[in-house]
């Protein structure tokens, strides 16, 4: 079994017990309610059940894929600028350089904003 196995199932194991955690475990009925629109008592009345599945499940799909649609853009994001940042890390560092330089000189008292 290599690493990467081991870590996947670190990582499976690890959500499960954030998820049964008694911290998170009261969260889950208001939870619930916020992505179908409908009440706890309402759940638990058991009218229109098949009504309700059906809402909470496309509810819960709509919530799943918007949720899935950014976190996918912010590491696509995160991938593009840390390219970009090992692309240009010469210039970046100089720049960087210069502007650690020009604020010695600040805190030195060459440059006065007041005059």
């Amino acid at each position: 079994m290599d690493s990467l196995n081991v870590n996947l199932w670190i990582a499976l194991w690890a959500g499960i017990a954030s998820f049964i955690s008694p911290c998170c475990l009261p969260l889950y009925p208001s939870y619930l309610s916020y992505i179908t629109g409908i009440s706890v008592s309402e759940l638990k009345s058991g009218q229109n059940t098949g009504q309700v599945r059906r809402q909470t499940m496309l509810h819960t799909l709509s919530f799943i894929v918007g949720f899935s649609i950014i976190f996918y853009a912010l590491g696509l994001t995160a991938g593009f600028l840390g390219n970009f940042f090992l692309d240009y890390r010469d210039l970046l560092r100089q720049i960087a350089a210069i502007l650690i330089f020009l604020m010695g000189l600040f805190l030195l008292g060459i440059f006065n904003r007041n005059g």
